[in-house]
């Protein structure tokens, strides 16, 4: 029996590969939710390291699955060249994969924190005017990020399609120092009006 639950353990223990290209990302995402996300150290330090552990661990995996293709241990072998495959794909894609990272967490966060939003919205007076709300989620001094609630849905227009009295508005906020947008991800119909934005203040 110890024969049989060693072998089980190494077995386990070879796909460590697979999980560690699954695990990662997961794992980025997942920080990206919190309220950790904006903040500086974690930008400028916490990402590099944790894409750093990634890759160093990519390049050990590709050794290990040259060296289980010389043995013929092609199933291992397979699973090895998972973790460095991946990892080259987001390299070679890397702000595309940052991004899809960070906006995944971002809607993570949105939709778990969405009734406190909703409820900020619903408790804000209309002037007769379509509702424009920033949430800002923090960020460094020249840059931050958060959710924009745009109930004319101008956000996404050229600004030679934007109404007057929707930049006036804009500019009393985050948006009038700049800003890039996305709609938000809409699987639960929740998120109509709404889009996540990074702010150039």
């Amino acid at each position: 029996m110890f024969k049989i639950q060693n072998s089980s353990n190494k077995q386990h223990l070879s796909q460590w590969p697979l999980w560690t290209a699954i695990g990662f990302p997961v794992q980025l995402i997942a920080l990206e939710a919190t309220p950790l996300s904006p903040n500086f150290v974690f930008v400028m330090m916490g990402i590099p390291a944790l894409l750093l552990a990634w890759a160093v661990l990519g390049v050990l995996a590709a050794i290990l699955a040259v060296r289980w293709l010389r043995q013929r241990a092609w199933k291992q072998a397979m699973i090895g060249a998972v973790l460095p495959l991946v990892v080259l794909i987001a390299g070679l894609r890397f702000i595309t994969f940052v991004r899809f990272c960070s906006h995944t967490g971002d809607t993570i966060r949105f939709y778990v924190n969405y009734p406190s939003y909703s409820k900020a919205v619903h408790a804000t007076p209309s002037d007769g005017q379509p509702r424009l709300l920033t949430f800002n989620l923090g960020g460094m001094i020249w840059a931050s990020r958060g959710f924009v609630y745009d109930e004319s849905d101008e956000a996404l227009r050229e600004p030679s399609m934007q109404s007057s009295s929707w930049k006036a508005r804009a500019q009393k906020s985050e948006l009038g120092c700049g800003y890039g947008a996305i709609p938000m991800p809409d699987p639960f119909g929740l998120g109509r009006h709404w889009y996540i934005a990074s702010f150039a203040c």
